[in-house]
């Protein structure tokens, strides 16, 4: 091969993989010292996601007590429960979870976080993307857990996302814990209490 094949080979495969290259990450709208949970309103958690509305429905926790691979799935869907912690009714409902990993229970009080760390707790949304999920993580946060009743953890939540839209998300929550382990990865499971609804 010529110097000037092989140069424009080389070319082309930067090109292509530049072409294939992810966006880039952007810096979340707002800071977690910045969010003032004392103005979140006492609604379910609601805003935006990659430019459209998201309103939480239902709220449920999970509790990971593997050795080794402890953790608290705290989950805001705009679907309802399907049946022993399955998948979403709407099964393509949009979800915003917080992993808080190595614990498994949550304490009292304010946690926040800023990217790129991943403790105390990271960030995420999903949606359904062409027969397949697709998700966003690392935005900066302010958690508060304000009440645990057994099974229950109450709060306050303000999430925002470093993607092109500057998505966010705000409100409060009471989510009911799911005790279904069989998928110890997936957060796309749980049982869950429709946010809104009164207290057990």
């Amino acid at each position: 091969m010529s110097p000037r094949a092989v140069l424009l080979a080389a070319v082309a495969c930067a090109s292509l993989a530049a072409c294939h290259r992810p966006p880039p990450r952007r810096p979340p709208a707002m800071r977690s010292q910045a969010m003032d949970l004392s103005a979140v309103p006492p609604t379910p958690v609601a805003g935006s996601l990659r430019g459209q509305a998201f309103r939480t429905l239902e709220a449920w926790y999970r509790v990971v007590r593997m050795p080794g691979r402890e953790r608290v799935d705290l989950i805001f869907s705009e679907g309802r429960a399907g049946r022993l912690c399955a998948e979403s009714t709407p099964e393509l409902a949009r979800h915003v979870w917080v992993r808080f990993p190595g614990v498994t229970q949550l304490a009292l009080g304010t946690q926040r976080i800023d990217p790129p760390a991943q403790t105390p707790f990271s960030v995420h949304y999903e949606w359904a993307e062409h027969d397949k999920w697709a998700g966003h993580g690392g935005g900066s946060a302010a958690i508060a857990v304000e009440a645990t009743p057994p099974g229950t953890i109450v709060g306050r939540a303000k999430i925002c996302f470093g993607d092109a839209t500057q998505s966010c998300v705000a409100g409060a929550f009471r989510a009911q814990e799911c005790r279904n382990e069989l998928d110890i990865d997936s957060p796309r499971s749980g049982i869950r209490q429709r946010e809104g609804a009164p207290a057990p």
